[in-house]
């Protein structure tokens, strides 16, 4: 793991610490089940054990590292049920955003809605670039939708589903029916057909999650 540049010496500690390890965590640099060890961290990050330990209690707050029975932490592990059960939650959000984006929606809002899905025809072929076109078309969907709740709890859900996005984005079949899925949506909000555009996107959620499944199927564990 790289050096943080100096400057987090000087700064407030507990959050540029929180930062920084949360990022690490989600872009899987720190992997799962890594023994988070303090005076290892510490000395990488050049900061005092008690930024440190404030951002790893952040950190357990969020559910990213797990708390071990000797009073150590570890990056919280991937497996399968958290997997199901994170695309469920998001697939319940998704629907709402998309039903209610349905009654508040304006010409410019299809516009830009429209921009992002040619965005993401004409870089199908770029896994890192089609996922941040969708997240960002989701994204405006959600903030077209108006419900403040439903916007926080999908940014809390995002950090998440980053360390299982991948098992599905980077294969080529799922990229081309995202395309499609994404291209759907758009079309049942341009028609403010809520229930078209609720099930369109419920179905775009939880067939990324049987893609990942499959795509994860011996990688991780399974305690359903």
């Amino acid at each position: 793991m790289g050096r943080v540049d100096g400057g987090m010496q000087r700064a407030s500690g507990a959050q540029l610490v929180y930062g920084e390890l949360r990022e690490r965590i989600l872009n899987l640099s720190l992997e799962p089940g890594a023994r988070l060890h303090e005076a290892e961290l510490a000395a990488q990050l050049r900061v005092s054990r008690t930024p440190l330990r404030e951002a790893l209690r952040m950190l357990l707050a969020e559910d990213l590292v797990e708390q071990l029975p000797t009073g150590g932490m570890l990056v919280r592990r991937l497996d399968l049920q958290d997997m199901r059960e994170l695309y469920a939650v998001r697939a319940a959000l998704e629907s709402l955003a998309a039903r209610e984006a349905c009654q508040r929606l304006t010409d410019a809002d299809l516009n830009v809605l429209e921009s992002l899905v040619e965005q993401m025809r004409l870089l199908v072929d770029h896994p890192a670039e089609l996922t941040r076109l969708g997240g960002e078309f989701h994204a405006a969907i959600a903030v077209i939708a108006g419900n403040r709740r439903c916007q926080q709890l999908l940014r809390q859900l995002h950090g998440h589903m980053r360390r299982y996005h991948a098992l599905s984005s980077r294969r080529e079949p799922r990229r081309r029916a995202a395309l499609e899925d994404h291209r759907a949506l758009f079309e049942a909000l341009r028609a403010r057909d809520p229930e078209a555009a609720e099930r369109t996107v419920r179905d775009h959620v939880l067939a990324a999650c049987r893609e990942g499944e499959a795509a994860a199927a011996g990688l991780l564990s399974d305690r359903r």
